[in-house]
C-alpha cells in the first residue's frame, strides 16, 4: 500500500519537468541573440556602404579615403569585420557619373568559439549607388 502512495505522490514532478526544459529554453535565447546580432550586422554594413559612397563622391573617387569611412563606421565590432570595398566596374550607370561601390564584409557567429570564428563567419555584401560631384 505504502508503494502505491509513494508512485502516487507528485511532489517535486514539475521541477523535473522544468529541469528537462532548460536546455531547450537556452538554445532559443541563443538563437535570439544571434538573430539581434546578424540583423545589427546587416544594418551596420548598409550604413557603412552608404557613407563609403558619400566620402568616395567628395574626395573626387579616392577609394582610400572611403574604405577608412567604411572601417570606421564599421568600428570595432565583434558581430562584424570589414574584408574589402569596390567599385564594381560592370555597373551600367543610367546616368553620367554614377558608380556602385560594393562593401564585403564578414559577420561571424556569436557563440563559436575563437579558433573556429574565421572558418564559420557569414559573408555579408552591402552596395550602394552614387554620384561624382562635379565641381
Amino acid at each position: 500500500m505504502k508503494r502505491i502512495k509513494y508512485i502516487k505522490n507528485e511532489k517535486g514532478a514539475l521541477s523535473i519537468e522544468f529541469l528537462g526544459i532548460l536546455p531547450f529554453y537556452f538554445l532559443l535565447f541563443l538563437f535570439l541573440w544571434q538573430v539581434v546580432a546578424s540583423g545589427y550586422a546587416v544594418f551596420i554594413a548598409k550604413t557603412a556602404v552608404n557613407e563609403a559612397v558619400k566620402a568616395y563622391s567628395l574626395n573626387n573617387g579616392d577609394m582610400n579615403i572611403a574604405a577608412q569611412k567604411a572601417k570606421q563606421v564599421l568600428g570595432n565590432s565583434s558581430v562584424i569585420e570589414f574584408k574589402d570595398l569596390q567599385r564594381d566596374s560592370s555597373y551600367h550607370p543610367g546616368k553620367k557619373g554614377e558608380f556602385k561601390l560594393i562593401l564585403k564584409t564578414k559577420h561571424p557567429l556569436v557563440f563559436i568559439p575563437d579558433k573556429w570564428k574565421n572558418s564559420s563567419s557569414l559573408p555579408l555584401e552591402q552596395s550602394a549607388v552614387g554620384m561624382e560631384l562635379v565641381p
